[in-house]
C-alpha cells in the first residue's frame, strides 16, 4: 500500500515522479497504439569520413528540420546533422512538457551569473533549457503558435524582412485544423494545408481556465479569439503545435513525413564540431563527432552548408571555426577568418515566478496518496493534467497581451485608445499546481526550474493547504542583452553563456507593472471569491514583505524568481552577421538560420518565427544555387 505520509528524501520523490512518467509513458503507448502512431521518424545513417553531399544542414530543430527537409523534397542530396536521437514517447504528450525540463531530451545549460537576476536560483543562475533530439526545442517545448506582432519585422528596417515578406512563410507551413472554431475575421490570417498541423489544445477541465478570463475581462481585457490575427491585445486561448492530442513537433510536421523520409539522410548523435573553410574563405563542409564512439569525421558540401543548431550553439560553431570576435578568438588560439560580432547582443524573454495562493475544494492528489490501486491508473492524469487530457498544457494556453502603458492602475483598467496600444509589452503566462502536489513533487520542480531550496521550501509548506497559480509577467521587448562565447577550443564542452537578464533597469519596471496588473487582478470577483493572494516569498535582501515598500519588495522578488522562456535570439543577427539572405558575412556558401539571426524577439513564442526562418533558408539556397 501507499503511505499517507509524504516521503521525505530527495530519491524518494524523484522516484515517485519517475512512476508519473512511466504511467504516463504507459497510457500515451496506450493511445497511440489505438489511434496513432501516424508517423514515424526516420533512420539515422551511417556515416564515414570524406562522404559528400550537396547540402550539409546542422541541427534538427524548429528551423533546421523545416530548411533540410525543403531542399530534400526539391530533389537535393541533404545530410541533417543532429547530436540527439528520436524524442521519447512522452514527448508526444502535451501534457508531459514540464516533465520534459532537465530530461535527458534537453541539454539543460548552466549560465553565468550576473549578480542582479536569477539569485533564488541555484548558484545565482537560471538555466538554459534546449531540446537535444529531433525536432529540437520544438519536441520539449510548450507548444504555443503564437507568430508575434507584425512590428516585430516591420520595425526592423531590413530590405526583404517585412511583415509582408515573412508571412507568407508562417501560414506555407500552418495547417489549422480548427478554422472553424475561429471567427470569419480570421480567415485571412491562417492556411489550413500546411506540413504543421495545428489546432487548440483538449480541455484540462480546470474551473480556473474560465476564472482566469473571467478575470482579465474585469479589467477591461478583451477577450481575443485569435492572437495571430489582426490584434494580439487581450486575454485568449492559444493554438498549439498539437494534433490528434500529440506533439506536433517539426519532427512529426516535416521529418516524419514519408516523402521527406525516402529522400532526405538524418544522422542521429552526431554532433558538429565546426566548419570546414578553405583559404578562399569558402565553406567545405563540417567535422563531425559520430556515433556511440564520437568518430572524427570529415564531412563535404559541394554546395552549401546550412547552420541551423540555434541561437546558443550556432555562434559557437561559427567562433570554433575562426569567425567571431578576433579577441576572444585570438585568446583562445583559434585562427581568425572573419572578424564578426558572433554571440553578442543575446536577448530573451525573460518572466519572475510569481505564486498565487488560492483555496480549493478539490485536492485531486489525495487519492493517489490514499491507495497504491489507483497510483498506475491515475497518477499521471491527475499530477500532469489536473484530470483532463494528455492533450492539455493546463492553464498555460491560457495567455495575456497588454500594453502595459496603456493600462490605467488608478482606474484599474485597460485604456486601448491608441496605435502604441496595439504593441504588447508584456505577456501574461499561467499554470497550476495542484494542493500537496509540492509535498511529494518539490524535488521535481527544482529539477526544471533550478530555484534553490529555501524557495522550494516554503512552496511546499504553503502546498500542503493551498493550490497554486501561476501568473508569469513576460518582458516581451527586453531592453538587457548578454552573449554567448566559447568556453574553451574543446568542440565537445558547451559553451559559456551569460545572459545578464535585468542588468537594464527598464525591464524590471516593465516586471513591476505586470505585477501591480497581477495585484488588480486578485480583486477581480474571479479570484477574490476563491481567497487568491500573491505569496511573498521570504528572499535573502528583500524586505521582509509588500507591505513595507510595495515596489521595493517586487523588484526584489523578480531578480530573485526570474526564469527564461527559452527564447535566445541576436546571436548571430541579421545585418551584424548574416545579409539578408542568411549568407554569413566574409564566408561563401555558409548560411545561419535559427532564431539566432533575429536581432531581437518577436512578441510571441520563436519556435514559430524559427520555422518560418528555416522555410525561407531553404527558399534562399534554391534560387541562389539555380
Amino acid at each position: 500500500m501507499v503511505t499517507a505520509s509524504p516521503p521525505s528524501s530527495y530519491f524518494e520523490r524523484l522516484y515517485i515522479f519517475r512512476l508519473v512518467l512511466l504511467s504516463l509513458l504507459a497510457v500515451v503507448h496506450g493511445q497511440t497504439t489505438a489511434q496513432q502512431p501516424s508517423y514515424s521518424l526516420p533512420i539515422g545513417v551511417k556515416l564515414w569520413d570524406g562522404q559528400v553531399f550537396e547540402y550539409i544542414v546542422v541541427g534538427a530543430g524548429a528551423a533546421g528540420s523545416a530548411a533540410a527537409a525543403r531542399l530534400a523534397l526539391a530533389g537535393a542530396n541533404v545530410l541533417l546533422i543532429e547530436a540527439g536521437g528520436d524524442p521519447d514517447l512522452v514527448s508526444r504528450a502535451p501534457a508531459a512538457s514540464m516533465a520534459l525540463l532537465g530530461s535527458a531530451l534537453d541539454y539543460h545549460y548552466d549560465t553565468v551569473p550576473n549578480n542582479v537576476s536569477c539569485l533564488s536560483s541555484q548558484n545565482k543562475a537560471c538555466v538554459a533549457s534546449r531540446g537535444k533530439c529531433l525536432g529540437g526545442s520544438t519536441s520539449i517545448n510548450y507548444m504555443m503558435y503564437v507568430r508575434g506582432n507584425r512590428d516585430d519585422f516591420d520595425s526592423l528596417n531590413i530590405t526583404g524582412w517585412s511583415w509582408n515578406d515573412v508571412e507568407p512563410y508562417f501560414l506555407r507551413y500552418e495547417g489549422l485544423q480548427d478554422l472553424d472554431l475561429l471567427p470569419a475575421s480570421s480567415i485571412p490570417y491562417h492556411n489550413t494545408t500546411g506540413t504543421m498541423k495545428i489546432e487548440f489544445f483538449e480541455d484540462s477541465n480546470n474551473p480556473w481556465h474560465s476564472r482566469i478570463v473571467d478575470g482579465y475581462e474585469a479589467l477591461n481585457f478583451p477577450n481575443n479569439p485569435d492572437v495571430n490575427a489582426a490584434t494580439q491585445i487581450g486575454v485568449s486561448h492559444i493554438i498549439g503545435y498539437t494534433y490528434d492530442n500529440l506533439r506536433m513537433s517539426t519532427a512529426r510536421g516535416y521529418l516524419g513525413r514519408t516523402d521527406v523520409k525516402r529522400k532526405l539522410k538524418v544522422a542521429k548523435f552526431t554532433t558538429c564540431t565546426g566548419v570546414i573553410i578553405d583559404d578562399n574563405n569558402v565553406a567545405r563542409g563540417v567535422t563531425v563527432a559520430h556515433g556511440l564512439f564520437k568518430a572524427k569525421l570529415r564531412l563535404y558540401a559541394k554546395k552549401e552548408v546550412i547552420l541551423s543548431a540555434g541561437a546558443l550553439v550556432t555562434p559557437q560553431l561559427l567562433m570554433l571555426s575562426g569567425i567571431g570576435p578576433a579577441e576572444h578568438l585570438n585568446e583562445l588560439g583559434i585562427p581568425l577568418r572573419v572578424d564578426l560580432s558572433v554571440g553578442d547582443d543575446m536577448t530573451d524573454h525573460t518572466l519572475p515566478l510569481v505564486f498565487i495562493k488560492v483555496d480549493e475544494e478539490l485536492n485531486l492528489l489525495k487519492e493517489v496518496l490514499d491507495g497504491s490501486e489507483k497510483v498506475f491508473s491515475s497518477l499521471a492524469d491527475i499530477i500532469l493534467t489536473r484530470g483532463g487530457s494528455l492533450g492539455s498544457i493546463g492553464l498555460t494556453d491560457v495567455t495575456g497581451f497588454v500594453n502595459t502603458l496603456c493600462y490605467d492602475f488608478d482606474k484599474h483598467q485597460l485604456i486601448n485608445n491608441s496605435t502604441e496600444c496595439e504593441l504588447p509589452t508584456t505577456q501574461f503566462i499561467h499554470a497550476y499546481i495542484d494542493r500537496g502536489l509540492l509535498v511529494v513533487g518539490g524535488a521535481f520542480m527544482q529539477h526544471s526550474t533550478g530555484l534553490e531550496d529555501s524557495v522550494i521550501k516554503q512552496l511546499t509548506e504553503i502546498s500542503k493547504n493551498s493550490a497554486f497559480i501561476i501568473i508569469s509577467s513576460l518582458v516581451l521587448r527586453p531592453k538587457s542583452s548578454g552573449r554567448v562565447r566559447l568556453a574553451s577550443a574543446d568542440p565537445l564542452q558547451p559553451p559559456t553563456i551569460f545572459p545578464n537578464y535585468l542588468s537594464d533597469d527598464r525591464d524590471v519596471e516593465e516586471i513591476l507593472r505586470g505585477i501591480n496588473i497581477i495585484k488588480d487582478l486578485m480583486e477581480t470577483p474571479a479570484f477574490k471569491s476563491r481567497g487568491a493572494s500573491m505569496v511573498q516569498l521570504e528572499l535573502e535582501g528583500c524586505p521582509r514583505s509588500a507591505e513595507e515598500d510595495w515596489s521595493s519588495y517586487w523588484g526584489c522578488y523578480a531578480r530573485h524568481m526570474t526564469y527564461s522562456t527559452f527564447h535566445s535570439v541576436g546571436t548571430t543577427a541579421l545585418g551584424r552577421v548574416v545579409d539578408g539572405r542568411l549568407r554569413v558575412r566574409g564566408v561563401r556558401r555558409l548560411r545561419a538560420a535559427d532564431a539566432g539571426v533575429l536581432p531581437r524577439p518577436p512578441r510571441g513564442n520563436t519556435a514559430a518565427a524559427a520555422i518560418a526562418l528555416g522555410e525561407r533558408a531553404a527558399d534562399f539556397v534554391l534560387e541562389d544555387d539555380a
